[in-house]
Formats: structure tokens, sequence, C-alpha cells
């Protein structure tokens, strides 16, 4: 799961495996060519004049840089993270051409540049021998003379300048001293999914401090023979503003759904025909490497899935040890200043970049899970700093809004709780664990690091991920609101383990008063008692008081 690892998860559900990589495509390509009646993207700062792209086989004529925005709110489609904004611009992939980005550093967790081909995917050049991949993340960009890296220097200011080149060929030693990436692929594929011969850059952001207004674009310099020009900024547009795009844009896109689907079919056959195991609901697993799809991928992301279906009055709780991440790095408020701020990443102090749980809808488009509108709107995730914390383990509450607990439950629990659809609350749903830039030498427990299955069309499954996490590994349980309200993540994991077993034990547990300690107790069979979590003595007793049966006592909001 390194460089090749997919900016998504693919999921199993019913024995098919569905790639929601094809989608992020389509998300980038319609967020610049939907029609007017379409198209919702948030452009930055800008000129009067609309992007007119032209795209073939022989030439892209741009009129403006990063014509599209990607967030969940632009793009609500690929399970997006909701704490992350992507900005693209296509280009020639000419051997007579290159390009210069030349920019600030944002102040933001993190930041990257990357180079995709006319498949969408990222590519890896051999050079004199040596390896030369087409992305570079923040601490990996050389500043410009007089400038300094924040994500060096762990230093923000205003001399915080830098320039990345886009070239035909690029060597390593090139890459390490001109910040440059190699904009055509040695191997390209026969048959590309997109308009041949056209490349991709892709400027991410997360968690910048302000929000993405606060980001300035940095500016593109195309050069080719006919000389270099230099393009403005694309039209800045409100969520009800559109723009049109040209038909040749209207193509790619069209191509890009066709690539999509049919690498989801393809994917899906190869899971069907070979065999390969349905993934289980509320256990944790990693993904096959066949249904990882090759289309903008992020590679300093790595994931795991969890699938699930809400039910009225019930929770689903997450609980797992949370990797260190800079969530207390920077001043102000958090994901403000706090959280947002570039930390020295050469020899990093922490195991992980950035983390984030998020819900998503489990069928196409996939997107993030969004109740309300407007200065209302909720999304279904949480980021690292964001999820509270106790003794290091995170306890991440999802459910139907109108089933939040209590904020008093929360707060006993120090829970964190997100949303699952009200718009559709019995749908089935997908819950991603995202870890950025894991440090093996920091963190060798992270799923980053599992070594691939066999066969390429099998998905890592829950027991080998959690033997190779430990402690990290995020364990779920769903159960009723009152249960984890009495009985917090301790309780709620019994009772699951407990109605998850065979047809005989599948009865709900009675509720008794214990008049002893003026609260309610969840009572499950003696006969019952032994399962995961269950085995200290702080987290079950035997009910001995009077007017109950014997049985397994979940203690009062415990947490382990």
């Amino acid at each position: 799961m390194g460089r090749s690892h997919s900016s998504l998860i693919s999921v199993f559900r019913s024995r098919t495996a569905v790639s929601a990589a094809g989608a992020v495509a389509a998300a980038m390509v319609l967020g610049m060519s939907s029609p007017p009646s379409v198209a919702r993207t948030s452009m930055h700062r800008g000129m009067a004049s609309r992007p007119a792209v032209q795209m073939g086989p022989a030439q892209v004529n741009l009129n403006c840089a990063w014509p599209v925005e990607t967030t969940p709110t632009t793009s609500n489609i690929a399970a997006p993270d909701p704490f992350a904004t992507y900005w693209t611009t296509p280009f020639l992939a000419s051997p007579g051409n290159s390009i210069t980005i030349s920019g600030s550093y944002p102040t933001s967790r993190f930041m990257s540049l990357a180079v995709y081909n006319d498949s969408y995917e990222l590519f890896t050049n051999t050079v004199d021998g040596k390896s030369v991949p087409s992305d570079l993340s923040d601490y990996q960009i050389t500043a410009d003379p007089g400038s300094s890296n924040p994500w060096r220097s762990g230093r923000v200011g205003r001399h915080a300048a830098f320039t990345v080149r886009l070239l035909p060929t690029v060597t390593a030693a090139q890459q390490q001293s001109e910040n440059a990436i190699p904009m055509i692929d040695q191997n390209p594929p026969a048959s590309p999914a997109g308009p041949p011969g056209v490349g991709y850059v892709i400027f991410r952001t997360y968690v910048p401090a302000g929000g993405n207004t606060s980001v300035h674009l940095p500016v593109i310099t195309v050069t080719s023979g006919q000389g270099s020009t230099t393009l403005p900024p694309c039209p800045t547009q409100s969520t009800e503003s559109v723009h049109a795009a040209s038909a040749a844009m209207l193509t790619a896109a069209k191509r890009l759904r066709t690539a999509g689907t049919a690498r989801t079919a393809g994917t899906a056959r190869t899971a069907r025909t070979a065999g390969t195991a349905e993934a289980p609901e509320l256990q944790y697993f990693g993904p096959s490497a066949a249904s990882q799809g090759g289309l903008f991928p992020n590679p300093v992301n790595a994931y795991l899935a969890m699938q699930f279906t809400p039910e009225p009055g019930y929770v689903v709780v997450t609980h797992g040890k949370a990797p260190t991440s800079p969530t207390q790095a920077g001043r102000g408020a958090p994901g403000d200043s706090i959280g947002a701020y570039p930390v020295p990443w050469i020899r990093p102090e922490f195991q992980v970049r950035y983390w984030s749980i998020a819900n998503y809808l489990n069928a196409p488009p996939y997107p993030v899970v969004e109740n309300g509108q407007g200065s209302g709107e909720v999304f279904g995730g949480t980021a690292d700093y964001l999820t509270t914390l106790r003794d290091g383990y995170y306890t991440v509450v999802s459910s139907l809004p109108a089933d939040e607990p209590s904020p008093e439950s929360l707060r006993a629990n120090a829970a964190t709780w997100i949303p699952t659809s009200a718009a559709s609350p019995g749908a089935p749903e997908l819950q991603l664990l995202r870890n950025m830039l894991s440090q093996q030498r920091l963190y060798p427990e992270g799923f980053t690091f599992l070594p691939p299955p066999a066969s390429p069309s099998d998905i890592i499954p829950p027991a080998t991920v959690q033997q190779q996490m430990g402690a990290y590994y995020p364990q779920t349980a769903q159960c009723t609101v009152q249960t984890f309200e009495i009985s917090g993540w301790a309780g709620c994991q019994l009772l699951s383990s407990f109605t998850a077993g065979s047809p005989e034990r599948r009865r709900l547990p009675r509720e008794q008063r214990d008049r002893g300690r003026e609260g309610v107790q969840v009572v499950l069979a003696a006969d019952g008692a032994e399962f995961p979590g269950a085995g200290e003595p702080r987290d079950r007793d035997v009910a001995e008081h009077p007017g109950q049966e014997p049985g397994v006592v979940i203690g009062l909001g415990k947490h382990p």
C-alpha cells in the first residue's frame, strides 16, 4: 500500500467489488465539464472570462488555471474527505511543452502536487536506472532562494515561496534539486481511459487554516515552442453560479464515466469468479489490490473500510487507539490554526500526518454523509483534531441525527458523534479510516505496511488487519442508543457480540433497575458471559441484587 495505494477504498458487498476511485476522476472532470444546469464549482479569485478547455490528441488550450475545485460541497461523490480540497488543471503532455508552478506554501496540515497520465493514474519513470515518481509532497519541495519550507523549518512566514516544474523527462537528481515532476509517462496505457496525450496536475491541501478561501492557488505558466503564457486564475464562482465547458471536455467526462464503469464491472466479475470472500459488516478490513483503481490516487494516503446498515434507535460505535498526529500544532482555534499548521517532516515526531473517520452511502456515487444545507450543513466525518481522545483512544459514535446520544453521555464516554444519512435512513453505509504519511519506524502497527494478499482479488480480512494493528485496530459494535448512554463503548461491544452470535442467542437484553446504584443496568444471560471485551472484572459483574435474575451486568459508563 505504498505509492500505488488508491485514493479510495473499494468495498465488497454481496460479493461485488465496487471501485469508487473511478468516481474520483469523474468528480474532477465533471467539475470542469458539467452543463450549466448541473455544475456547482466554487472557484478562487479571478478573471471575468470563463474557462475554455479544448482537449484532444493534439492540443489542450487553457484560458485559466485550476478550473476544478473539488470538495464535498462542490462535488460530493467518490467518498471525499470532508477536510480536504483538490484543485485540478489538465494539460497537453507533449515533449515540446513544460509547465512552471509557482506559489507560496499554504498554512495547512498537508499539501502536494501530483501529475497523472491520460488514464488518470500516477506513474513512475526510470531514468538512468533510478525511479522518478510523478508527485511531490510538501516536505519534499525545496523553497525558493531566500525562502524556507515550513514543513522543514516548522515556521510559517511571509518568505515561504516555492517553484515546481513539470518537464517531459526528469532525473532523480532534478526532482530533488529542481522540484521537477515528469509530465509524460514512459509506459502509458495502450488504450487510455481519457483523451490521449492529456495529463492532469492536482494541487491538494488538507485542513487549511482559515478554510479553502484562504489558500492562494499557485500560478501556472505554460511554455511551448510559441513562447510562455501565464494563465490567469479561473473565475470566482458562488455555489449558485455555473459555467459552461467545451464539447471536448464533455467528451472527456463521458469517456471517464465509461472507463470507471468498465473498471467497476470488471472488478466485480473478478470478485465473483475468483471466489473472493464477502467483506463482513461491522468489521474493518483492507481492500483488495484488484479493487484499488488507479484513478487520481493520493499516493500518501492509506485506507481501511467497514460497512454497516444504520437502524433507527441504534448507534454504531468505533473504538481504537489513535496514532499520534500534529493536532495541537499552531496557535489559535482548532482547524483555524491549531491542527492546520505545518510541522517538520524530514524526521517526523508523529506516527501519521493526518487521520480521519467518515461515513459514506455505500452506493454510487458514494457521497460523504451530508445533512442540512448552508450554514447548517453537517458532514458525517471527524478529523483527528476534532476527535476526543481518552488515554490515547478515540470513540466515534455514528447514528441518525434523531438518535444522537445526549451531550452528557458523549462527554462521559469521551466520544465524538458523527451522523449517518437522514435522507436515506435505511441505506447501507460505508465507514473509512484514513491514515496519511504513516511512519514505519514510529508506527510499525500501521495498516499501510500490511503485505498484500497472494491474489489481487482478495481483501485483507479483519483478523489479519487486527493482528497487525493490535490496539490501533478500530473495533466496531452496534447497539441501542440507551445501551451506549448507560454502558458506553464496553457495554455496546459486549451487547453487539452477544446479539451477533447464534440464532438462539439473538434475544434482546433485559434492562433492569439497579436500586443500589440508582441506574439502569444491561443484563445478559449468564451462559453468554464469555464475549470479547467482557473479560475484565471492571467491565462486568454478576447480578445478585434482589429481583434480578443471574446474569452478566455491564457496568455503568465503563471505558477501557
